[in-house]
């Protein structure tokens, strides 16, 4: 019996397709309004903070009115591919100074 073949193509796009729907889906359901809607407040909350320390005279701080969510994504794989990339980097830059330096030496 002929082993079908696997079409490639088409599993591309039923997975593109499926991006396309769970997209749609986040939208219409509100994900994203609420999420800026959140990013808003927080903005709101953050000039009335610093109109009432401007009226009452209250030392100013930027850094106190300024709402920044950071979320820490690290770990040991990331850590590891950081630590991989820096020695690459380090290898690849030593390497390519030197062959420079061997250029420049039969030029000069």
């Amino acid at each position: 019996m002929k082993k079908k073949d696997k079409n490639y193509f088409m599993r591309l796009l039923s997975f593109l397709f499926l991006i396309f729907i769970s997209l749609y889906i986040a939208l219409e359901s509100g994900y994203y309004e609420a999420k800026v809607s959140k990013k808003t407040a927080m903005t709101e909350e953050s000039i009335q903070k610093f109109e009432k320390d401007v009226k009452e005279g209250n030392p100013i701080d930027v850094n106190t009115y300024i709402f920044e969510e950071k979320n820490d994504y690290s770990n040991h794989t990331t850590d590891a591919a950081v630590f991989i990339g820096a020695k690459v980097e380090g290898f690849m830059s030593k390497g390519i100074t030197e062959i420079f330096g061997v250029v420049k030496s039969l030029f000069s």
